[in-house]
């Protein structure tokens, strides 16, 4: 799931691009699902050490996750399911991508890069699951600046300039810090509430 803050912010570009490919009659959930499959294809790229190709199948899926809610919302194709199916392959895409970085880095006996991989999918698996959880209880848990689309990005710019190792560190120093900064915010809004 891409956040609000970037698509409001390429709205002028994805509102006429999502027109476009709407008329090729994909369906929203087939653009999320068709996201996902690019994504595990990047990470096998990955995985191989064709980083370049890997990069390129990353920026394609991440522009599937990007237009699927634009065409459900132009199609009036919007769904709970619809959107509980984004988020779920989402994580999918996730640990593809990272197990793709891992699988390189164990290849190439790269422990550090092992490590910090490992660690950024945790983080990301938390940030999603944080926001997930508190949501159940408080009516938005939005804080911290490491969502998705700031990790995927943070990956291309390892992908394309080699400094995949760089790229992991931040990431997993940030997506924990955006985790944590969920868990101390859901405290707060909540308080001493007993159920």
């Amino acid at each position: 799931m891409i956040s609000n803050k970037f698509k409001d912010k390429f709205s002028f570009l994805l509102t006429p691009l999502g027109k476009r490919v709407a008329k090729t009659g994909i369906s929203p959930n087939q653009l999320t699902l068709l996201g996902m499959v690019l994504s595990i294809g990047a990470g096998v790229l990955i995985a191989l050490g064709f980083l370049g190709w890997g990069a390129f199948l990353v920026i394609v899926s991440g522009l599937c996750d990007a237009l699927d809610g634009t065409i459900a919302r132009n199609t009036q194709q919007v769904t709970s399911f619809g959107a509980f199916l984004d988020s779920t392959l989402d994580r999918y895409s996730d640990l593809a991508l990272y197990l793709g970085v891992m699988t390189m880095a164990f290849t190439h006996k790269n422990l550090p890069l092992f490590l910090w991989t490992a660690l950024a999918l945790a983080g990301a698996i938390m940030v999603s699951y944080t926001r997930a959880r508190a949501e159940c209880l408080i009516e938005k848990c939005q804080v911290g600046i490491m969502e998705r689309p700031e990790r995927v990005i943070l990956l291309l710019v390892g992908l394309i300039f080699n400094w995949l190792e760089w790229a992991m560190i931040l990431t997993a120093i940030l997506a924990n810090a955006t985790a944590l900064h969920r868990i101390y915010y859901t405290h707060q809004q909540l308080g001493n509430r007993q159920d």
